[in-house]
């Protein structure tokens, strides 16, 4: 059988399940922008955002992504969505689930060979491009997306085996931990098991899965022996039990506690990263619980304006409309409904910013004025007194996060080291 005829069978559904594009929204058409921005969503002529060197990056193959892109683009089947690309209604070529899903497959199929041979560098290398393509297949990550789930969940074992065929940078634990009456989980990576560690936590924005963040540890963090531990925010994959409300930070909250009897992680050093609206959760914790944070870093944080500020929420595609919508139960259709819920979210309506005395905790951020304004940026700048910003008034996004990351790297070091 060939790779192509078993990636069919593995993934041929068993159901006939709603088109990516018409979860959570009820099929209303897209929306009228304020402002057509990459870094909120857009990309002409799709539904999802295209961010081809920002997956590149996180391990995928330029010209695995583009034959993917490819397959999509020009598929004569039809879609619910006559304007975007990524719209193919039926499972099979053309649709974008299948088409990621079908490279991360053969990818992976390639690892295990490589892994059986005893070449574990090239099948780590395998391994982590499946995984991927995986994650590419699922995004954007929504809750009752069955086959984008299948995907997800497919993605976290190859990432796995990834993690085992590269013992000598990366020990890999999966933690699960109490929130409240449910349960989430959070994937440990450990330079070694020789020893307690500094340790990063990173909670991950909506848009973006758990096993994107590998090279980041590998570069700027395992050199140095300091421990990362991904997590997820309410409503998706390793928090996919939860539900997105105005304790946006409680599975962070959780993970800390957790982590206070972990023999590989020293309690006492612990940095705190968090994209888009998990840095809306990592600074609601630096404030709530300044005593188990030793420094904050945060990348296009959705502080106060994202929540508010109705030109920003008016340029959000429909799929980051629904995106939303999705973690708080709601249907994007009728956004006027969904914004209010979006208010409780911001830190400083629930009084966390503007007001107080300063924190001492180190705080470093970086924005590219989409869902960080000039007003947040202020009102972080008030409450935190060590506070280092990296702005970017434009440019490609893929480069903005490279850069913010590798400035990340170098602030966590010196203050966890």
């Amino acid at each position: 059988m060939s790779e192509q005829n078993l990636s069919e069978q593995l993934f041929k559904p068993k159901f006939n399940y709603p088109e990516t594009s018409l979860i959570s929204n009820s099929a209303c058409p897209l929306p009228k922008l304020v402002n057509k921005s990459h870094a909120l969503g857009y990309t002409r002529g799709w539904y999802r955002a295209v961010h081809r060197f920002w997956w590149i990056w996180q391990g995928g193959n330029l010209l695995d992504i583009d034959e993917c892109l490819s397959a999509i683009a020009s598929s004569k089947a039809e879609r619910t969505r006559s304007e975007c690309l990524d719209t193919v209604a039926v499972y099979g070529g053309g649709n974008w689930i299948f088409e990621f899903s079908k490279f991360a497959q053969e990818r992976a199929l390639k690892g295990r060979k490589l892994q059986e041979e005893g070449n574990f560098q090239k099948a780590a290398h395998q391994f982590r491009m499946s995984a991927r393509y995986f994650s590419i297949a699922s995004y954007p990550h929504l809750k009752g997306d069955v086959l984008a789930a299948d995907a997800a969940m497919l993605g976290r074992r190859s990432y796995r085996e990834m993690c085992n065929c590269e013992k000598e940078y990366v020990y890999l634990d999966e933690l699960k931990f109490k929130v409240g009456g449910s349960e989430a989980e959070g994937l440990l990576h450990l330079p070694d098991r020789a020893q307690t560690h500094p340790c990063l936590v990173l909670l991950t924005s909506y848009e973006m899965s758990a096993t994107g963040f590998y090279a980041f540890y590998k570069e700027q963090l395992q050199p140095y022996g300091i421990a990362l531990l991904v997590l997820q925010m309410p409503g998706i994959g390793l928090s996919e039990k939860l539900t997105l409300n105005a304790d946006q930070s409680q599975v962070l909250d959780a993970a800390l506690a957790d982590l206070k009897d972990n023999p590989y992680v020293n309690a006492s050093r612990i940095g705190l990263m968090g994209l888009r609206l998990g840095g809306s959760a990592c600074i609601r914790t630096a404030i709530m619980h300044p005593e188990a944070v030793t420094a904050l870093c945060l990348i296009e944080p959705a502080v106060h304006s994202f929540f508010t500020d109705r030109n920003i929420l008016d340029s959000l595609t429909l799929c980051m409309r629904s995106l939303y919508a999705n973690r708080l139960n709601l249907d994007a259709s009728n956004w006027d409904t969904v914004i209010p819920q979006l208010k409780q979210l911001s830190l400083k309506e629930q009084g966390l910013l503007g007001r107080g005395a300063q924190s001492a905790i180190p705080c470093f951020t970086a924005s590219l004025n989409a869902f960080t304004t000039k007003e947040d940026l202020k009102l972080l700048q008030g409450r935190f007194a060590n506070f280092e910003c990296l702005q970017h008034d434009g440019g490609d996004y893929s480069d903005f996060m490279y850069e913010s990351l590798k400035n990340s790297g170098e602030f966590l070091r010196k203050h966890l080291l």
